[in-house]
Formats: C-alpha cells, sequence, structure tokens
C-alpha cells in the first residue's frame, strides 16, 4: 500500500476503540494493538518522524510530523461509539462503531463471498440492441449474481440465527443503480478478477475496442455517465494486486486500463457541453415530490464542517457529497445555530431541524483533461424529522423521546440513478424512488462488499457474504435506529480546548465542495495517469 493510511475499528460495547491498524508505507508490516495493554501511553512511529500514540485512557494522539504536515501537540481526539469521522490537515480517518468490524490490510487472509457475472445477455441500458458495445461494457462492469445472507426483515430467509439466515441465496443485480463498478473490489477484488479472467476478459476487451472503434455520436447525457462509470473502473484498475495476483493478472490489467483511458478520452464531453447538463434533480423532485433543495426559496441551507467527506473520500473523490439542513423555524442569528449543532448532535440532534439532505453529483473529466463539477445527480437521501403521538408508536419503529417529551420520528426519502431511464428520457431526470423497505445490502459506503468478521485473536479476517436488509436498516447503520445521527457534525473534537472551526453555509449554485473535492482528485496518482492520456491528444497554450 503507498499511500500512508490510518484505520481504526472499535467495539460497539465499548467508548474506546478496542483495537487499532495502521498502515505505514510498505515496508512497515500493519501491526495491531490491544488497548487493554496500555497501562500508559503506547507509541508507534517510523523513521520519516511520523507516530501515533495511543492510551486507554486518553484515546489517540498524532505527534511529530505525519505526511507533510506537524501535528499539533492538543491533537488529542476521543472515540465516539458512533460512526465518525477525524478530521485533521494531512490525515482523513474512519471509525466503525460496529462489534468485531475489521478494515481491510493487503496482507490479510479472505475467504471471500462469491460474485458471478449474469448468465443473461446484456440488458438494454445505452440503447434497445442489447449486443450494443456500451451495453456490454456496462455488463461487464455492473451485472453480477450475488450470494447473500438475508436478515430476519424478510421471513422467507427462515431459519434465522442472530436475527441472520442459516442458509444463502443468490441474488441476480443488473446494477443500473448509483453504486461503483467491478463490485465487490472493496473488501476483495473478486469483481476485477472476475473481468480480467477468461472467458469474460476477452469478450470484455472486445467490447471496449468496438466502443473505441465506432463512429455513431452518443449524447452528452450517455457519454457523462459513461465516462464517469469507466473513471471508477480506471481507478480500482490502475493499483496492483498483490504479488501473486499481478502476476497472473497484471498485463491484463495494464491492457485493460489502457482501454479504458482512452475510451474516456475519446467521449470526453467539452466544458461547454458539461455547463449544458441539465438539473436533473429538480426534474426528479417536481415528479416524485422530493424537496427541491436548491430552489432559492426552499428553505434548505447547504452547510460544511469539516473536509473531506467520507462519501468522496471513499469514492476516490469522483464525485461530491452536499449537505443541506431544512430549519423548523427563522433563527435570529443563523451562523449561531449553525455553530451550535456539533454539540445538538450529543444532546438534542433534532432541535431546530424538520430534515437533511445528501446529494451526491457527479464530477467529469473534460476533454481539456480538466476535472469540471456538474449539475447531474446520482443519488439522494432525505430525512424527514417530524413529531408523532404516543398512541402511534411501535416497538422499533426508530421513534425518539426528545428532551422536551415529543416523540419524533424519521421519514426516508431515497431515490437513485437509472442510466436507461436518464439516457431514454432526459426530461424525467432519471431518478428513481426507493421505499423504506427496498431490499438493500448492509454496510457503509460499498454495494454488495459482504462484511468484515471478527473471527478472533491473531485469526485471519474473515469476509461473510453480504447481509440483505431494507433500505431504512441499511440507513439506519450509520445513522442509528432512529435515524436521527448527523454524521456531518459527529467529528470527535480536542476535548481541551473544546474549540473547533464555525460551520459554513455555502451558496448551492457555486459547487463549492465539488472544487473541494478535485483540489484532492489532482493530487492522486490515480488521475495523474490518467492525464497523461488526456495530455497525448491536446495541445496546451
Amino acid at each position: 500500500m503507498q499511500q500512508r493510511t490510518l484505520i481504526f475499528w472499535t467495539a460497539a460495547s465499548s467508548g474506546m476503540a478496542n483495537h487499532a491498524r495502521f498502515l505505514l508505507p510498505r515496508r512497515i508490516k500493519p501491526r495491531k494493538l490491544d488497548l487493554g495493554d496500555c497501562t500508559s501511553n503506547c507509541r508507534y512511529g517510523d523513521d520519516e518522524g511520523q507516530a501515533l500514540e495511543i492510551s486507554a485512557k486518553n484515546g489517540l494522539r498524532f505527534s511529530t510530523v505525519f505526511g507533510a504536515e506537524q501535528m499539533k501537540s492538543s491533537g488529542m481526539w476521543r472515540i465516539r461509539r458512533w460512526t465518525i469521522t477525524i478530521a485533521c490537515p494531512a490525515i482523513l480517518v474512519f471509525f466503525a462503531a460496529l462489534a468485531g468490524s475489521y478494515v481491510v490490510a493487503q496482507e490479510a487472509t479472505y475467504s471471500p463471498p462469491k460474485a458471478t457475472l449474469l448468465g443473461s445477455s446484456p440488458h438494454p441500458i445505452y440503447s434497445s440492441d442489447p449486443n450494443d458495445a456500451w451495453n456490454r461494457i456496462f455488463y461487464f462492469l455492473f451485472s453480477r449474481r450475488v450470494e447473500t445472507r438475508l436478515s430476519d426483515l424478510f421471513p422467507d430467509g427462515a431459519p434465522f440465527v442472530d436475527g441472520i439466515s442459516t442458509r444463502l441465496f443468490e441474488r441476480d443485480e443488473i446494477g443500473d443503480r448509483a453504486i461503483d463498478p467491478l463490485y465487490p473490489s472493496h473488501f476483495v477484488n473478486i469483481g476485477s478478477r472476475l473481468v480480467l479472467t477468461d472467458p469474460a476478459y476477452s469478450d470484455f476487451e472486445k467490447a471496449l475496442q468496438d466502443a473505441l472503434d465506432e463512429k455513431a455520436q452518443r449524447s452528452a447525457i450517455a457519454r457523462a455517465l459513461m465516462q464517469s462509470d469507466l473513471w471508477g473502473a480506471h481507478d480500482i484498475l490502475f493499483y496492483p494486486f498483490l504479488p501473486e495476483g499481478e502476476k497472473e493478472l497484471g498485463q491484463r490489467r495494464l491492457a485493460t486500463l489502457d482501454l479504458i483511458s482512452r475510451l474516456m478520452w475519446k467521449i470526453a464531453l467539452t466544458p461547454e457541453e458539461i455547463k449544458s447538463l441539465p438539473n436533473n434533480y429538480s426534474a426528479a423532485a417536481r415528479e416524485h415530490s422530493f424537496p427541491d433543495v436548491f430552489a432559492k426559496d426552499s428553505g434548505w441551507i447547504e452547510v460544511l464542517w469539516f473536509y473531506p467527506r467520507a462519501h468522496d473520500s471513499v469514492a476516490g473523490f469522483r464525485r461530491t457529497s452536499r449537505v443541506f439542513l431544512k430549519l423548523n423555524h427563522p433563527q435570529q442569528s443563523l451562523q449561531r445555530f449553525l455553530n451550535g449543532m456539533p454539540d445538538r448532535v450529543e444532546s438534542d440532534p433534532l432541535d431546530g431541524l424538520d430534515g437533511v439532505a445528501l446529494v451526491t453529483q457527479l464530477m467529469l473529466v473534460d476533454s481539456q483533461g480538466k476535472i469540471m463539477p456538474t449539475s447531474l445527480t446520482l443519488e439522494v437521501q432525505v430525512r424527514f424529522f417530524e413529531t408523532v403521538s404516543a398512541g402511534t408508536i411501535k416497538p422499533n419503529d426508530g421513534t425518539l423521546k426528545m428532551m422536551d417529551g415529543s416523540f419524533e420520528r424519521a421519514r426516508l426519502q431515497v431515490c437513485e440513478i437509472s442510466r436507461k431511464l436518464f439516457v431514454r428520457e432526459p426530461e424525467s431526470g432519471g431518478l428513481i424512488p426507493e421505499e423504506e423497505s427496498s431490499p438493500a445490502y448492509n454496510g457503509r459506503y460499498a454495494f454488495a462488499e459482504g462484511e468484515a468478521a471478527n473471527q478472533g485473536p491473531n485469526l485471519p479476517m474473515l469476509v461473510e457474504p453480504p447481509l440483505q436488509v431494507t433500505m431504512r436498516a441499511r440507513c439506519a447503520f450509520c445513522h442509528g435506529d432512529g435515524l436521527a445521527q448527523l454524521n456531518t457534525f459527529s467529528i470527535a473534537r480536542p476535548r481541551r480546548p473544546r474549540s473547533s472551526p464555525p460551520v459554513k453555509q455555502l451558496n448551492p449554485n457555486e459547487h463549492e465542495t465539488a472544487k473541494l473535492a478535485i483540489a484532492e482528485k489532482e493530487k492522486r496518482r490515480d488521475f495523474q495517469a490518467l492525464l497523461a492520456y488526456f495530455d497525448r491528444h491536446i495541445v496546451r497554450h
């Protein structure tokens, strides 16, 4: 692993991390630290001056030099019991508040879930002809038969043990939704191996070459969606397998990466074409009664506290997530209200809010090799906080009792992109609503990736098949049973002094979070490699 990453996992039964694993440069092996052994501070470091101090009493502290920046001596962070993001100048750290949950290190041994290509022919996503080159590319990137377990939310999965089916089921996924290609590829690299192994490899390679050779013109919307999907595949294939896998598939990986990079350049939109792309969320808001958070007088406020955001980082900074708040009444001082949100998250998270929305939008590489924001929305998640009467409360329905004695429940609205719909009916916006009870895979940000399981001390990590839950249960994994947790403000801060930067109110017309994501992406080696393909064809002045 070339880049320096610090990754931790926590146990839900404790307010402190039970273990910590950190990955430094390749020559340093990942190390596992049991905080129960830390009667005093435990410190790890390397010869580049990077160091981490951990104690059972005080949590963790970055000291000396990490990366290129000096960590302040006051940078002491406490770990909370829910999913949080720690933001500091040089590093983004994810904490997953799930007992026994692990984050992958390359040296781990896996027992991977099963995923195969669908046995059917490609679906007509980009044209009515299943044999169309773009339909075939989409098939290899997205269409999978996934082996899954069922939660007890689905009675057909019985018998259950601890709420999980004892049997395995197969689920066919076309993939035309707001997900990344080549899944599963987060915990395991099954998705990329599938398309690099015969007989799929030769057909996938031919589909890419046919797309490069074709003369037909595609619409701007189709080109935008395809380039976004190819970009995801590029970034996954850019990083080599472990030595054994690279020896077996490395040449094919590089050959496929070359075809994908060339096709991305071929179909790239001009800056003018990107600026003229429609605001598909506004169209979907009109059709499906979603709140139009971008409307001037909508009452929704776009906010930013720390950056990077977890959604952006996990997506490799190829898209940006935007957070909007709906206040339930005007505030005399809006800035004071926003600055108080982190403390309200700890005490009364819904105080002053009618709802919160997360809007994920695409970014594209234009014909000049420049990353540009777009108005194309990939996914929307909206939570409305509604007061309910005590007589309507049902067991485990997510209702919360507030400090004033009232009862609040979050109502969930989700919509995801359908490329097929958007290409064929651009005026629809291409966003399809999902019900709270719709099947979904449990997990954080990836799709059908499986779940890491703790087998015990000194035993290899086991990746179990993904668990099918409902859309509401999936959201509850990060936002709590009542969906009241606002992770934007669930950031651990130095305990003393308890200070933090102000919460920013953003101009929704200025793509401010996209600009931050672009700045991060431009630093990455995967983008620098892609940019080389554009530079071959561009005369720069």
